[in-house]
């Protein structure tokens, strides 16, 4: 690199022919230079700051805008990403042997509540206590005052219960779509079918579990989402099924009976075809087990399969049937009875 003198000769005899004092022009030289060195310093220093400046204002408007969007957005259940090939989830229908449904879901909605967000904790617990009387008041106080962050209030709520505490306007007390399980026919084949609930809250607190009869003993076939919404098909005939329900309650009211139970089976194949237990009850509201008590009180209690019987005459059946078989009787044959065999 060629450097500039500072005081080149020409300059300096220059300032003296004119009577000017070269130091004095040197020293006024070097003054500007520096100044305008400073003023690059300056206004590099000025750009990195703007930039600087640039980048954290990008970056507060936007942890900003997040912020703003999940506080506006109601929370929801963890749900497990997937790629590829979309898998349904949704819980198999039960179906008899016709194809007709005897177990389906429907999309009902759910209430929660982020008590960080209400506005009258106290004031809204006495609210839901009249729209939902099984609630319990302190519980809720305590709930919604406690420093919680999130909690269920009730896992299925109608359309009409969802109106009156939307109604109540607290912005803590917030909704959720989710799936119930549905059994359109009621009370018929109860026991068959047992029922279902939502699991515990937290890891499967969304999903919907089997807790009894076929519900329970095929869960996880029900459960796949590899079934790809297949039906669950039982050997069971509805038709055959309510028919069976119905002269089995009528003979119980004619008898005056505690209880009653009755079994149809293919002869040929072993499949049941209709299985009845009474009493029974709706799966769609499926009654709490007894804690004390006889447990055939309960109208959990299947007959069919957890009750326990002489066998009496029934087993008159077998001994004539091997009688038959051996040759030993025929369908004519007299058996004197008078006395004892």
């Amino acid at each position: 690199m060629i450097r500039t003198p500072l005081r080149p000769l020409a300059r300096i005899l220059s300032a003296r022919a004119k009577g000017e004092n070269p130091d004095a022009i040197e020293r006024e030289n070097i003054r500007l230079r520096g100044e305008m060195n400073r003023d690059k310093a300056r206004s590099r220093a000025e750009g990195r700051l703007l930039v600087m400046a640039l980048l954290f204002l990008g970056a507060f408007v936007t942890v900003g805008t997040r912020m703003g969007s999940l506080a506006a957005s109601e929370p929801y259940e963890p749900q497990l990403a997937s790629s590829g090939t979309e898998i349904l989830a949704q819980r198999a229908d039960i179906v008899d042997r016709e194809g007709r449904v005897l177990a389906t879901n429907l999309v009902t909605h759910a209430l929660y509540a982020q008590p960080q967000m209400m506005v009258d904790p106290v004031g809204a617990a006495e609210r839901l206590v009249e729209i939902f009387p099984d609630l319990d008041r302190d519980r809720l106080v305590k709930d919604f005052t406690g420093g919680r962050k999130f909690l269920w209030i009730k896992k299925k709520i109608s359309p009409e219960q969802m109106q009156a505490v939307h109604d109540i306007g607290d912005p803590g007390l917030l909704f959720g779509p989710r799936e119930m399980r549905l059994y359109p026919n009621g009370a018929i084949a109860s026991h068959i079918l047992g029922g279902a609930s939502f699991g515990r809250e937290g890891v499967d607190s969304a999903e919907i579990l089997g807790v009894a009869g076929v519900e329970k003993a095929f869960d996880g076939w029900l459960r796949d989402p590899g079934n790809e919404g297949a039906p669950l098909s039982l050997s069971l005939d509805l038709t055959v099924q309510a028919a069976m329900e119905e002269v089995l309650a009528g003979g119980m009211r004619l008898m005056d009976a505690k209880g009653a139970t009755a079994i149809l089976m293919e002869v040929g194949s072993g499949e049941i075809v209709a299985m009845a237990s009474l009493p029974d009850f709706d799966p769609n509201d499926r009654p709490a087990p007894l804690t004390k008590g006889d447990a055939s009180d309960s109208p959990l209690f299947n007959r069919a399969v957890q009750g326990v019987y002489e066998l009496g005459s029934t087993f008159k059946i077998f001994a004539v049937a091997q009688a038959l078989e051996l040759g030993l009787v025929n369908p004519d044959t007299m058996i004197a009875t008078k006395s004892p065999m």
